[in-house]
C-alpha cells in the first residue's frame, strides 16, 4: 500500500483541493500521465474517470499545436503515456477503441520483439535496485553480470511487445510510439558513446519496428543531463519526456516535458489525487514542513 493510500486517498480527494488544483491550474496546461502496465480492469475505470475530468489528447497533437504557434487544444488537456511497451500493453487495446483515446508507448527498443528481460526486472531487491541506478552504466553492466544477468540474453518468457503487437496498435490509429532507450540504462551515468547509442540508435530500431518516424523520447527513469538533451536533438527527435512534476504549456521546452507518474492498479481516488498534480504539492509541503522542524531543533 502506498503512502498516499495510508493518508486515505478518498479524503484528500473529497477535501476538494485536487479539484482546485484541476479546475485553476490544469485548465489551460498540458498534463501527462505515465503509466507502466495496468491490467485492462483497472485501465479502463482509469480513462473512465479521467475522461470525465479531462479531455485525452496524443502527445502528437500537442506538439504539433506547439510547432505551429497557434494554441488550438481543448480545456484541460491531458496526455496519457505508458513507459517500457510491456506485452501486457497490449491487452489495453480494446479498451482504448472503447474509449477512442489515444496513448504513446515508449519502447525499450533493443528488447522489443524479443525475450530479452530488462535489467530492473532481473533485480528483486528494492535497495539495491535503487543503488544500482545511482552508479556509472559500466558498473552497474558488471554487477549485473555477476549476478548472471545478460542484457542480450534470451529468455524462455517474453515481457516486451512484439512487432506483430506494435503493428497492430499503431494500425489503431489510437496508438504512436517513442523511444525508451535500447535497454534502458541511466543516460546521466553513461559515457558520450554510450549515450549515444541508447539515443540514436533506439530511435532507428524504433522506426524499424513500426515503419513510421519516432518523434518522441522518454528519458528511463526520469533522468537526464544536458548532453543527453542535446543527443536527443541531434538524434531528431521533436521532444522528450521526463518525469519533473508539473504542467505543460507550449512555452515550455519540449525536451523536458513534464509528466505525473500515476499508479498502475491503486483506487481511482489515488489516481485523481495525482494526476491532479495535488500530492506532488503536498510532498513539498511535508519536506518543507520536516526541514523547518530539524532546523528549528523540533
Amino acid at each position: 500500500m502506498s503512502f498516499l493510500s495510508k493518508l486515505n486517498a478518498l479524503d484528500l480527494y473529497l477535501s476538494g483541493l485536487p479539484w482546485l488544483f484541476r479546475h485553476f491550474l490544469q485548465k489551460k496546461k498540458v498534463t501527462i500521465l505515465m503509466f507502466h502496465h495496468p491490467s485492462p480492469e483497472y485501465f479502463d475505470k482509469a480513462i473512465t474517470a479521467l475522461k470525465k475530468r479531462y479531455n485525452i489528447i496524443s502527445l502528437s497533437r500537442f506538439m504539433d499545436t506547439t510547432q505551429a504557434n497557434k494554441w488550438s487544444l481543448p480545456a484541460y488537456p491531458l496526455i496519457v503515456t505508458l513507459d517500457d511497451g510491456w506485452a501486457s500493453n497490449y491487452a489495453l487495446l480494446p479498451v482504448l477503441e472503447k474509449h477512442q483515446i489515444p496513448v504513446t508507448i515508449f519502447l525499450m527498443a533493443a528488447m522489443a520483439n524479443t525475450n530479452r528481460h530488462p535489467w530492473f526486472s532481473f533485480v528483486n531487491n528494492q535497495k539495491q535496485k535503487k543503488e544500482l541506478k545511482t552508479v556509472s552504466n559500466s558498473s552497474r553492466i558488471s554487477a549485473l553480470n555477476r549476478m548472471g544477468f545478460v542484457e542480450t540474453k534470451e529468455y524462455d518468457t517474453r515481457l516486451i511487445l512484439n512487432k506483430e503487437e506494435i503493428v497492430d496498435m499503431q494500425q489503431s490509429g489510437l496508438v504512436e510510439f517513442g523511444s525508451h532507450t535500447l535497454f534502458h540504462p541511466i543516460l546521466p551515468h553513461c559515457n558520450d558513446n554510450t549515450a549515444l547509442e541508447e539515443i540514436q540508435l533506439s530511435k532507428k530500431k524504433t522506426e524499424e519496428l513500426t515503419g513510421k518516424p519516432c518523434r518522441f523520447f522518454s528519458f528511463p527513469n526520469g533522468d537526464y543531463s544536458e548532453r543527453d538533451i542535446r543527443l536527443c536533438k541531434k538524434a531528431g527527435y521533436e521532444a522528450a519526456v521526463t518525469l519533473d512534476v508539473g504542467y505543460n504549456s507550449r512555452n515550455d521546452d519540449p525536451f523536458r516535458l513534464k509528466r505525473i507518474s500515476v499508479p498502475d492498479n491503486a483506487t481511482i481516488s489515488e489516481l485523481l489525487v495525482k494526476a491532479s498534480g495535488f500530492w506532488a504539492f503536498f510532498k513539498v509541503l511535508v519536506h518543507k514542513q520536516k526541514q523547518s522542524r530539524r532546523h528549528s531543533g523540533l
